[in-house]
């Protein structure tokens, strides 16, 4: 992989969203997680929608959730550490063998009927897991491949591609499960990481790797220290964690928003999902344009008073027009804040710390979705589901406000010591 442009003055005003395209190696990049995005989301969709058939618990689809985001709590950080140290491209290519074998093999067992609920969530847990751990090199290899000042355009390309999936993967994926099971889903998302591993195992010269001094347990610590006395970053992480408790809920219970509030089936959730992804890549596109104009903590701001909106309509929903134009207003708000937290995040790190701070932002962001699913997942089984929409909205304004001290502003450039 050929060395960074790191020399290369940022331009006096911001490039256009699609300048990243222009490299090549960014547009073959680029090209490949498109594919394994949309395959992502059809599986995600196939593993919530086979839970509700073999469990309708509010708290086992959080559980489904949760096994998809628990591990990058847990190995996030070491695998931020093998971002940092090892090949990226080497690593990136196992983990997408891996990630095809584990989804051909969930595909089988259900169409043979072979799996129930615990089973699902063992291969759920294992492609978190392989998902963790592949999360930080990528990110770190998005940051190897484009200059700084083009890191926002490209991490908003890249929310383009997931929410470009998230709008026609639903769509896809209602239409196979209600065809052929879920196992279809499983299987589409095996061709996406095959798509993966293909662009990666390509020979290359000038393959990039990141050299360190320190132990495997020496740089985990300093990684950790990093967090803890940047108060900045620590700050931002604290901020998006808190974010993502009470504003990742529809996620989680969408499923039942329509089984159970809209008395539909896999059509209704894809449909749902698909608006939420439409939602999402206006806000992407839009908000190059505003990203000069306002500052990322009024980003988030606007973004939170939408989702809190969003939150208390769907609430009132009875109809699954009412329902899409709240997944709508959701999915902008969502993407605008997600993006915003991501780029001030990624651009206040030294170089040296890449991996490892694209692993603590990713953890944090598991920890954040996790927590969500299991607090409402909860509050649903308990109060309602109208109810747990509700709350979920107050909790993200109110969380919002009480964080607001912790500024999402970053420095125009931040170097290694």
């Amino acid at each position: 992989m050929s060395p960074p442009n790191t020399d290369t003055p940022p331009p006096s005003l911001p490039a256009p969203l699609w300048a990243p395209l222009k490299i090549p190696e960014f547009r073959l990049l680029y090209a490949a997680l498109f594919i394994t995005m949309m395959g992502g989301w059809m599986n995600g969709i196939g593993c919530s929608w086979l839970m509700t058939e073999l469990d309708g618990s509010a708290v086992m689809l959080g559980l489904v959730q949760a096994s998809f985001t628990l591990p990058g709590v847990i190995l996030s950080l070491p695998a931020g550490v093998l971002a940092d140290t090892i090949e990226r491209r080497r690593f990136i290519l196992v983990m997408s063998i891996v990630m095809m074998a584990v989804s051909i093999n969930l595909a089988v067992l259900a169409a043979l009927n072979w799996v129930g609920p615990w089973l699902l969530l063992a291969h759920t847990l294992a492609m978190g897991s392989i998902f963790a751990l592949q999360g930080p090199a990528m990110l770190s290899i998005i940051q190897d491949i484009v200059r700084r000042d083009l890191l926002p355009q490209a991490l908003t390309l890249n929310s383009i591609s997931l929410n470009v999936g998230r709008s026609v993967g639903p769509v896809i994926a209602g239409v196979l499960i209600s065809g052929f099971g879920a196992a279809a889903a499983f299987f589409v998302n095996s061709i996406g990481y095959a798509a993966l591993g293909a662009v990666f195992g390509r020979k290359r010269k000038g393959e990039m790797r990141q050299p360190s001094r320190d132990t495997f347990m020496q740089s985990l610590w300093n990684g950790l220290r990093f967090a803890m006395t940047e108060r900045r970053f620590r700050g931002m992480l604290i901020r998006l964690l808190l974010f993502l408790s009470c504003a990742s809920a529809l996620l989680a219970l969408m499923p039942l928003v329509a089984k159970d509030m809209l008395g539909g089936g896999p059509g209704t959730f894809g449909t749902l999902v698909t608006w939420v992804g439409i939602g999402s890549v206006i806000a992407a596109f839009g908000r190059g344009r505003l990203t000069s104009k306002i500052t990322p903590d009024m980003h988030v701001h606007i973004s939170v008073v939408i989702a809190a909106a969003a939150y208390i309509g769907l609430s009132q929903a009875t109809t699954l027009e009412q329902a899409c134009a709240a997944a709508f207003f959701y999915g902008l708000a969502w993407t605008d804040a997600t993006v915003t937290y991501q780029v001030a995040t990624q651009l206040s790190l030294p170089a040296s710390m890449r991996g490892r701070g694209a692993s603590l932002f990713i953890m944090t962001f598991g920890a954040g979705m996790m927590i969500g699913g299991l607090i409402w997942g909860t509050v649903a089984d308990i109060s309602g589901m109208r109810t747990a929409l509700v709350w979920s909205g107050v909790g993200t304004f109110v969380l919002n406000v009480l964080t607001a001290g912790f500024t999402l502003r970053y420095s125009e450039a931040v170097t290694d010591e």
